[in-house]
This record gives structure tokens, C-alpha cells and sequence, in this order.
């Protein structure tokens, strides 16, 4: 189906001629670029060129369009890269919106993209930006005077240190060796003179966003740091060693195999302590064995080392016995050992876990020993961004993105090709989704929870109550919110109120259907298959309710299932009637009776006796309320109790008007309507009040 609907895109793509939006304008602070006039090809791609001072600078963007543009819809598309503070707006052929970027130095592949829709097209129209700066480094020596072997730190002076791709390694020049090395504010250049005499150190140093040269073109590279020293020889003679970094092996005393600088004072076969201060009494360092000289003028030693010491901490001294013979320096670190992991995710705080969700993005941050001369990979995670602004010895910073597929209930993390013997556990999300996935089926008639909002009049006979979900709808595409679980309490009332039944279901389980990506990893033992009819568990069934009975419904999560939060709906469900059958008992008094032929009415002063069937209707709006009337048909004794005989019965249609107080047994109701003497044969009229006794 993808390659069907992309196939088609492309189609549609090519049939239209050029694009839409023929030119943009974007205007930071004064200055004003031009897509048409101010673009440069890089990487292949031409790139709107604009030059930026904040890494949040705010730019108003000015779209120019095509006539033929009023036929069709633009959107800007949204980004990581940048916050609209203006929506865009359209007026003739021009747009204009409004946005601040986020990090102009660090932000890979920056553009704008525009979705271009029309009656029977829709295109991405985009517009690659390149911002640029005219970024600077340099040192501030003080002292062209230099030692050989002794490393001397200084502070690099850059007005974007963002800007900077730096590598933290020791890198190897003519005459000096050096790194680069970095604090929270600060940036520092170590050099160790390698050779005599003036010697000048020259570098530039790469960028993330380029600088303009003079005639207008693109660099990559801050323009040459240069800086001439005079390096002379230190009091003691530098023995530098074939490596700048040195890690121990667990076992001390092993030996590592070490190339030394060969000096005519170097004795074979002989042990030399390394200590940490030139006079007696230093802490021991290491100590180094040495075993043949080298057709390359180095010596062939083996290594022991017994602590820990850094460059930064001084000079380390080559002695036999406790009299210093030569000095040497490097870093004597730790094996890469990570002991704790934090995760931060966007808008969070750092937070010390392990635990990730499949298909977010987040940053992880490993603490431990060793991390700067590491290699850390994420099993499973091709998407890794390593942070070179913030590493050290005992802290690296990366952003992955964790697979959606993810099958690995962990994610190993590997020290070049070997396990560090930590990982991040894949944890399945259990997010409270919007009850949308619940449905409820009266008698076939489908309602979506969630859009329920007022009370539910059924007027048929409800022969099943069922609750169901769309398990499909839970996880769609890579926003999962996981196993859904819910209780759901039912009460069943009568039409006066009185509580005829309550029902529980503690835990239902919804696991995400099939088209959901992490379907086979979620574990289904516990799961609530199926729809539920309450039928099935409820004593007074829903078929056998009377007139305007209630079921009332509350769905909710269980919020220590999904960390404290969850949604909850309440439902009412009405049996609503429009009218209802009865047989009434009442005792008519006082009737006025006209018979057929007669021209006046007859008085009957003693009350009568009806049986009569008779329809009673319901008020609109309101629930259970009867409206002041009835209409039936029936038997009525007239003057029933009329001991003299005189008394007679007949086959009436009737209506009556009765009070609209509820809850009275005894009422005084209104009659008129038509009969059929069967005493006297003939029809009459007759109106009059009455007596009801409800029983």
C-alpha cells in the first residue's frame, strides 16, 4: 500500500509544473537573504545562506507564491529545529510567518518544509537553510617559551565554542603533540613540545556551521591558529613513552609492553620506579622494566602500574632508587567502567534509570571512569548522536532513538565490541489512553465512550447491555500507550430510584490489537478477551427492566496502573417509555349522566365502580413523570352502592384527568366519556369527579 500511495505522489509531483511558492525572504534582525539570490550549493543541495549571532535567533519569513496559488492550501510542516511564534498567514500571493530557532549551531539538515495541497494533489515543497558565522579560535600564550616534554594547557578563546567540532584525542604534528579539552565553560589546548628550537604550531580547526570567506565561499574551518615558541630542554631529560594514555590491566601485576625514548643514561635489565614528586619519598606510580633497545632509538620495557595519575597533576619521575634520573608524563587512567546511567527525556529532568519505551527519543548520560577513551554503542539503535560538547573521563551524553520494532527486552551496551555489562531495559508503555477504544452496544445500537456526554433514552426493549473495545485504535503508528487496564461499575435502579443491583469488574485487561507494532511483545496471559454483556453477570437481566429503569455506567482506569493517571467516564441509561398499559380501579361519585333521547342529565349522588384498561403517557423531558391524563375503555356499575336497586351497568370509553403529585395512593380524578347501558340498552354521556385507590 506504500509503495502504491508513493508511486502515486510521485505521479501527481511531476504533473505539476514548477513549484508554488516561487521565492522566501528571511529576515533576521536587519538583514534580509533571498532563496533566488542568496543560495550556495552544499552537499549537493542549494542552501539559503543567512548569518546568525543567538543560537535562538527569531526570523520573519516572507513567502512569495504563484498566482495560481489561491487554488491551493500551504502549511508550514512542524520541526524539532524551531518554535513557530506566528502562524503563517496568507494575504493575495504573499505568506508571512514567524520563528525562533533552537540551536542553529548543532541542528542537522535545517529547512522549511511546506505541504502544497490542491482538489486532487498534495506536495512538499521545501527550502534547505545553511546559517553561517564568522567563528574564531585562538590562544593567548603570554610566554613563547616552551620546555621539551612539558605539556602546557591554554585556554582557547572562541566566541561559539558550539561551533566547534573538536577532537578530544592526542593528535600527533611536526613538533608538538596536542588535545583539546573541555569544562563546562571552558576550552582548553594542551601542547607537548617534541622537538628543540623555535617551532611554530599551526591549526584550524573544523566547524558545524561554516564561515564566508573574502570571496564569498563556504568554510568549513576557523581560519589558521598560528603560534611561534622557542622550546628549550627541561633540568632533567623527557623520556616520552609510545603512548600518551595508559589503562591498566586488572591484574597489576601484569606487565604492559611500553616503547621508551632510548637515552645513553638508560641502563638494560634494570627496574625504574615512576613516582609523582621529584624529591625522595613520592608515591609510587609504576614502575618499568626495561629489556632491549629498539632499531627505531626506543627501548623495549615492560610496564607495571599501581595508581592512577593524570597529566594535569604534574610531571611523573623516572628514578633509581630515590634519585630522579628522567621525566616523563602521560595519562594513567582507569579501564572503561560504567557505573550509572541517567535518562532524560524532552521537558524532564535527568531522572537515575535504565528504563527506555520503544520509539522515543531520548538522552542517556553514563557515568563511570575511563568514558573518554571509549566507544560506546547501543545494541539495536542505529540512530546514536554522540554529544562531544559534554565528555569526559567519567561522563559521555548521547540521543538515541529507540526502535518502534525493538523485540529485545534489553538494550546491551558495548565498549567497542565487548559488553560493559550494563544495558537499558525496554519497558512496554502503560499510558492512560482516551477511552475512544471503549464502545457500548445497546440492543445493536453502537456508542464511543468517549463521545458520550449526555444520558442515553433507550425506548426499545434492551435485550443485551455489552461492552466492547477497538483493541486497533490503542497503538496507532509509533504513539503506543500500551496495556489499558480498567474497572467498570454497574448499578441498576428502578424508576422510583430504589437500588436493585450493583456489579463490579475490578481488573479488564485491553492489550493493542494486531495493527499495533509492539502487539506480539505485550504479554497477554492476563489479557480481557472479547466483549462483555452484563446479561451474563448481572441477577436482574436488562430485558426484564421495567418503565424507565437506570443503569448507570462508570468506566475508569486504574491510575496506579498508569502512574497516577487515567480517564474516567460516568453514563446513564434510561428505559425510556412514551406511554404505558394498565387496568385502573377507581370510584366515579356524582356523575352527570345524559342518556340517548333524554334531553337533561341525571344526577347520581352515590359513587359508582370502574374497572377500566386504560393508556397513561409519559412527559416529554422528563424521566418517568405521567402527564395529567389518561384515555381506556371497561365495565363501570353506576351507583353501586345504591341498596334500592336502582343501579345499572355499562360498557364505557373513558377519560380522565388526573393530579401530577406522585407517590399519593388516594386521588381525586376527573371523568368524562361514553357507554352503553346494558340494563336500559341505550348509550349515554357522562362527566363527573371521582375516586382512585392505588394499590
Amino acid at each position: 500500500m506504500r509503495v502504491i500511495y508513493a508511486l502515486g505522489f510521485l505521479l501527481l509531483t511531476q504533473a505539476l509544473s514548477g513549484q508554488i511558492i516561487e521565492n522566501l525572504v528571511l529576515q533576521i534582525d536587519s538583514s534580509r537573504y533571498f532563496f533566488q539570490e542568496d543560495t550556495k550549493q552544499v552537499y549537493g543541495e542549494n542552501h539559503l545562506l543567512f548569518e546568525y549571532q543567538g543560537e535562538t535567533a527569531v526570523a520573519q519569513v516572507t513567502l512569495s507564491l504563484k498566482t495560481e496559488a489561491t487554488d491551493y492550501s500551504i502549511g508550514l510542516l512542524p520541526s524539532s529545529d524551531f518554535e513557530v511564534l506566528d502562524s503563517l498567514v496568507r494575504f493575495g500571493t504573499m505568506a508571512r510567518f514567524k520563528v525562533r530557532f533552537k540551536q542553529l549551531s548543532t541542528s542537522e539538515f535545517l529547512r522549511f518544509s511546506f505541504r502544497v495541497s490542491g482538489e486532487e494533489f498534495v506536495r512538499l515543497e521545501e527550502f534547505p537553510l545553511m546559517p553561517f558565522q564568522s567563528t574564531y579560535a585562538t590562544i593567548y600564550p603570554g610566554s613563547e617559551e616552551l620546555f621539551i616534554g612539558e605539556e602546557k594547557v591554554f585556554e582557547l578563546v572562541t566566541n561559539n565554542k558550539k561551533n566547534l567540532l573538536l577532537d578530544y584525542r592526542w593528535q600527533e604534528s611536526a613538533a608538538f603533540n596536542y588535545r583539546f579539552s573541555q569544562t563546562s565553560n571552558q576550552t582548553f589546548l594542551h601542547l607537548i613540545p617534541t622537538a628543540l628550537g623555535s617551532q611554530e604550531f599551526s591549526i584550524s580547526l573544523p566547524l558545524r556551521r561554516p564561515i564566508l570567506d573574502d570571496n564569498d565561499s563556504l568554510e568549513f574551518f576557523t581560519k589558521l591558529l598560528s603560534n611561534q615558541f622557542n622550546i628549550k630542554e627541561g633540568r632533567l631529560v623527557f623520556l616520552a613513552l609510545d603512548r600518551q594514555e595508559i589503562t591498566p590491566n586488572d591484574d597489576k601485576t601484569a606487565p604492559i609492553a611500553i616503547q621508551i625514548d632510548n637515552h645513553q643514561s638508560l641502563r638494560l635489565n634494570k627496574t625504574y620506579r615512576i613516582e609523582n614528586q621529584e624529591p625522595s619519598g613520592g608515591a609510587l606510580i609504576a614502575e618499568f622494566f626495561t629489556k632491549t633497545r629498539l632499531n627505531n632509538d626506543k627501548v623495549l620495557a615492560d610496564l607495571r602500574v599501581y595508581a592512577m595519575h593524570r597529566k594535569s597533576d604534574g610531571y611523573l619521575y623516572i628514578k633509581d632508587g630515590d634519585q630522579s634520573k628522567f621525566v616523563t608524563n602521560a595519562d594513567i587512567t582507569p579501564k572503561t567502567r560504567i557505573t550509572s546511567i541517567e535518562v532524560q527525556r524532552e521537558g524532564t529532568s535527568w531522572s537515575t534509570s535504565n528504563t527506555v519505551y520503544p520509539g522515543e527519543e531520548i538522552t542517556v548520560r553514563l557515568k563511570g571512569e575511563g568514558l573518554h577513551k571509549s566507544r560506546i554503542s547501543f545494541q539495536g539503535v542505529s540512530d546514536l548522536v554522540y554529544d562531544s560538547l559534554v565528555r569526559n573521563e567519567n561522563i559521555s551524553l548521547f540521543k538515541i532513538q529507540v526502535p518502534t520494532d525493538v523485540s529485545s527486552k534489553n538494550i546491551e551496551i558495548y565498549n567497542y565490541d565487548r559488553s560493559t555489562g550494563q544495558s537499558l531495559r525496554v519497558q512496554e508503555y502503560q499510558r492512560a489512553r482516551p477511552l475512544d477504544f471503549v464502545f457500548l452496544d445497546l440492543a445493536g445500537d453502537e456508542f464511543k465512550v468517549s463521545k458520550v456526554e449526555k444520558p442515553i433514552y433507550f425506548d426499545r426493549t434492551l435485550t443485551d447491555l455489552v461492552v466492547d473495545f477497538d483493541r486497533n485504535v490503542i497503538d496507532e503508528e509509533s504513539d503506543f500507550y500500551g496495556k489499558q487496564y480498567l474497572t467498570v461499575d454497574v448499578k441498576v435502579s428502578n424508576k422510583q430510584g430504589n437500588l436493585l443491583e450493583i456489579y463490579r469488574f475490578d481488573e479488564l485487561v485491553i492489550a493493542p490489537g494486531e495493527s499495533s507494532p509492539r502487539h506480539n511483545s505485550y504479554d497477554l496471559s492476563n489479557e480481557t478477551t472479547g466483549a462483555i454483556n452484563l446479561n451474563n453477570y448481572l441477577s436482574k437481566k436488562t430485558h426484564s427492566l421495567e418503565d424507565w429503569s437506570r443503569i448507570d455506567l462508570e468506566i475508569k482506569h486504574i491510575k496506579e496502573k498508569h502512574g497516577g493517571k487515567g480517564e474516567s467516564k460516568r453514563i446513564q441509561i434510561y428505559l425510556k417509555r412514551d406511554y404505558t398499559f394498565d387496568v385502573d380501579l377507581s370510584f366515579p361519585a356524582g356523575l352527570l349522566i345524559l342518556e340517548a333521547g333524554s334531553d337533561q342529565f341525571e344526577n347520581f349522588a352515590g359513587p359508582s365502580f370502574a374497572m377500566i384498561a386504560q393508556f397513561s403517557f409519559y412527559q416529554p423531558g422528563k424521566i418517568a413523570k405521567y402527564r395529567p391524563f389518561k384515555v381506556g375503555a371497561g365495565f363501570m356499575a353506576l351507583d353501586a352502592f345504591n341498596l334500592n336497586g336502582n343501579g345499572d351497568i355499562g360498557l364505557v370509553a373513558i377519560g380522565s384527568l388526573h393530579p401530577t403529585t406522585s407517590g399519593k395512593r388516594l386521588t381525586f380524578p376527573l371523568y368524562t366519556g361514553f357507554g352503553y347501558s346494558l340494563t336500559k340498552g341505550v348509550p349515554f354521556f357522562l362527566v363527573g369527579p371521582g375516586i382512585r385507590v392505588r394499590l
